[in-house]
Formats: structure tokens, sequence, C-alpha cells
């Protein structure tokens, strides 16, 4: 029915307590008509700001956050494949879906220019350009082609249903522990990534030694000799001594691993007698690189006293980069490549440990 049809969780407009609890304001928004078509589209508002955009709206009949998933049809794929091909054609630029296209198709032009500028995502007359940009190319899209009749459409899969996001370190944290916890929830997840009800521990329980594991830790391609694991969720870690207690390892090879409850520990080889220590709520992710002055570095930070977004430019816990420093040095870089520097360095220190 529509050109661009977006997956969303419609309700009722949450209050702002609910709004608050549920951390609708780092979504974006979908407000739908009753033949669900999509009356605005608002990328991670608070409460406050949404109620004064759908107040100036007629025929709103739910609301709710999108959930990341949306479809175009053929023919409004080559008209955006067309209208940008200037960028395209120079590989340069950055434009994410929801603040540089659906907020345009949906927001006046005065409340689209106040939000980008409140966001800093435009100056006041950039931000006017672009919603001008795609005005003219929406005016000129044929609404009737492949069949269609409408141009943006919801798709409600409702307020009760799983969704597993992992953007962020809470949610990261969140929801994978999920998978040692006992609920509906869990256990769909459970079944989606394929471990089993009983015996959460895959790969061979003899991998582990003496290493003592609980029935709710979720524990995969891991050797250690000696420790114990408990309400954690722990995969393809490598180590002599393994101590988790309510936390989150992936791929993860040192001498010693100890890990307090909410602490993540992700993609790091670490080379020193002491091993990995991290305490309550501390993060501590390893980044490969193929750059020969720089192939291996570390980032940290903390689930309750780090806001990464807000941080997002600073240099925190003793980092000798900010996030958006990581962040554009990995424009270009061949993913791949770093993944495969990555497994060689931890296959060749677990080796090492075996020794």
């Amino acid at each position: 029915q529509y050109h661009v049809d977006i997956l969303c969780a419609l309700g009722p407009m949450p209050t702002a307590e609910d709004w608050k609890a549920r951390g609708l304001q780092s979504y974006g928004l979908i407000a739908a008509r009753g033949d669900k078509s999509v009356a605005i589209m608002l990328e991670k508002v608070d409460h406050d700001s949404a109620t004064k955009q759908l107040s100036q709206l007629g025929g709103v009949e739910c609301v709710g956050p999108s959930v990341g998933s949306f479809s175009l049809s053929s023919a409004f794929l080559a008209a955006l494949d067309g209208a940008f091909a200037v960028e395209l054609g120079a590989k340069r630029g950055k434009m994410d879906s929801d603040p540089h296209m659906w907020m345009p198709m949906t927001c006046g032009r005065e409340d689209y220019a106040r939000l980008m500028v409140s966001k800093g995502l435009f100056d006041e007359a950039g931000a006017s350009a672009h919603h001008d940009r795609v005005t003219r190319i929406i005016a000129a899209f044929p609404v009737d082609s492949d069949g269609l009749g409408g141009m943006f459409g919801a798709v409600n899969v409702g307020t009760d249903f799983s969704w597993w996001d992992y953007g962020q370190v809470k949610l990261f944290y969140r929801n994978s522990m999920l998978l040692t916890e006992d609920s509906e929830d869990s256990q769909l997840a459970r079944s989606f990534w394929s471990v089993p009800e009983k015996g959460r521990t895959v790969g061979g329980a003899e991998a582990l030694g003496a290493c003592v594991v609980d029935s709710a830790s979720v524990v995969s391609g891991t050797t250690a000799a000696s420790g114990s694991v408990s309400a954690s969720m722990v995969c393809g870690v490598a180590t002599s001594e393994l101590r988790a207690d309510g936390a989150v390892l992936v791929n993860v090879c040192a001498r010693r691993v100890v890990a307090a409850k909410g602490a993540i520990v992700y993609n790091v080889v670490d080379s020193s007698e002491e091993g990995v220590v991290v305490g309550e709520n501390e993060v501590r992710v390893g980044v490969f690189t193929p750059s020969a002055e720089r192939p291996y570095f570390e980032m940290r930070s903390h689930m309750l006293d780090v806001d990464g977004g807000k941080a997002f430019k600073e240099k925190v816990c003793g980092n000798a980069f900010s996030f958006q420093e990581v962040y554009d040095m990995n424009h270009g870089v061949d993913v791949r490549a770093c993944a495969a520097i990555g497994r060689r360095v931890f296959q060749a220190r677990a080796e090492l440990l075996k020794k």
C-alpha cells in the first residue's frame, strides 16, 4: 500500500513517566493515522517535544517507537538513487534515514529546522535547505507507481512483543543477560540463539576444567582451568582462571579474567600476568586495526557513570581517544581485515596460555 513501510510498536500516547521508563527518548517516534499512514516521524525527542508536535496534528490514532526496520518500493528506491546521485557517486557524506529522510517528509519546514538545530545536525539555513530538497523529491515522485497509493505507512507489531536492542551499552548488557533469566522473553531469546534450556554450557564442560558454572549462566566456546561463573553470559573466552559474577564476556583472552556484576569485556586480548580484572559496571573493549603504528588499543567506559551519547566527543575513563575519534578512525577501514587480525592475535595468545 505504501512506498515506505516502517516497523513500529504503536499504542496510546505514553505518559511522561512511561516514556522515560521505556527509554523512548532514544528511538524514533511514529504517529499514525487510522489508515496506518504516518502522520509524523520524530527522531529521539523527549516527551514534551513529542507532545507539542503531536498537538498540531489531526487524525492521529496511535503512537510508538520505530523498531529499526523499514522497506522501500523499487520505484522510490530508484528515485532516491537519482536524487542523491552526487553524494553516492562521490562516496562522501553521511545521512541517516530518520533525521534526513523520514522527518523532513513528515515535519513542517520550520519545525524541522528547529529540531535539527537543537540536535546540532544542521544550522537553520542548512536544515531549511535539506527540507526543501526532500520536499522536491517527494513532490516529483509518482505516488501511484508500482500499483501503490500511499507514501509512508506504519506496520504495527503492537506493544507486547520481544525486542532485543543491542545498540546501547546498557541494552547490550541487559539483552545479553536476558539469556540467563527465567521468563517467557528469555526462553524466546534462548530459542532464537539456539541455547539449550538444560545444560547451557555449549561446547563441552570438559574444556572448563575445574571451573564451576551455575545453572543460569550461558557459556559457549570457552576454555578455562579453574574459577567460577554465576549468572553470566560468557562466549569465546580463553583463560586459565575465569571468575565472572553477573558479567558479559565476549571474545576475551587473558591469563586471568575476573569480572564483577554489571561488567562487560568485549574483544580483549591481554598479555599481562595480572590478566583482565574489571569491577562492577565497568566496560573494557579491545579495538584491532590494520595500522602498523596502532594495531590494538582498548577503550574503557562505565555503565552508570558515563553516558556515551553525551560524552561521545570526550576522553573518558583514561582513554587515549574519545568515542568520536575512534569512530573517525574507522572510516573506510576493512572490518573483515580487522576481524582476521583479531582472530590471529587471540589464537596466538590462547596457544601460549596452554603451555
